[in-house]
């Protein structure tokens, strides 16, 4: 859909340029961007530990 658009978006200034884009690519500050990614490691380490958790007292459980 992207090629059939009127006017086509590799004539139009600043798509498809080799330059950096300015200012903040997804809306976030850097500091906002830093939380929001803590926050999600944070929440799949706990997820995971819980898993192990689970884990290790099902076979716990099974070899008693």
């Amino acid at each position: 859909m992207v090629f059939l658009s009127n006017p086509q978006v590799w004539h139009l200034p600043g798509t498809w340029s080799e330059q950096p884009i300015n200012g903040s690519y997804l809306g976030l500050t850097s500091s906002q961007l830093s939380w929001l990614a803590a926050s999600l490691l944070v929440t799949l380490l706990i997820a995971f530990s819980v898993y192990i958790l689970e884990i290790s007292n099902s076979k716990r459980k099974r070899s008693n």
